[in-house]
């Protein structure tokens, strides 16, 4: 599927994906850093500052294709930040909101492949060197 802004996405697609990913997050405190990164990922989204079209060859764990770990990830990646580092924060988020491990392991073995992101990004001059200051760790 073709990334997608917000303004491409249907409404009802939206609210159903947004109350899914809240409810992946209904565990943790209102300030935990996840959520904090999840609301700071659909304010961005919601104003068209990236788009999004779930997890990059991997099923989602749910019939949305918006996932918090996939989300905040692709975020990431469209302001540029992509590494090792971003890939170890989506991997500390899944953990966190206990995705099983047959998705942790698959997103592993296509995380070797960040490299080619990382080429991308450098081409297109849109490679951000340094980590965001508020990378989530486990």
């Amino acid at each position: 599927m073709k990334n997608r802004y917000f303004y491409n996405i249907d409404l009802y697609e939206w609210k159903m994906g947004k109350a899914f990913m809240f409810s992946e997050v209904a565990s943790l405190e209102v300030y935990h850093p996840i959520n904090i990164l999840l609301r700071e990922a659909i304010s961005d989204f919601e104003a068209g500052k990236f788009s999004y079209d779930g997890a990059t060859f991997v099923k989602e764990r749910s019939v949305s294709l918006f996932e918090v770990a996939a989300f905040i990830h692709d975020w990431r990646n469209s302001m540029g930040y992509v590494g090792k580092e971003v890939d170890q924060e989506m991997f500390d988020i899944m953990i966190v909101l206990n995705y099983d491990l047959k998705h942790i392991i698959l997103r592993y073995f296509l995380t070797r492949f960040t490299f080619i992101n990382v080429i991308r990004h450098k081409i297109m001059h849109t490679f951000v060197r340094n980590n965001p200051n508020n990378l989530f760790k486990k």
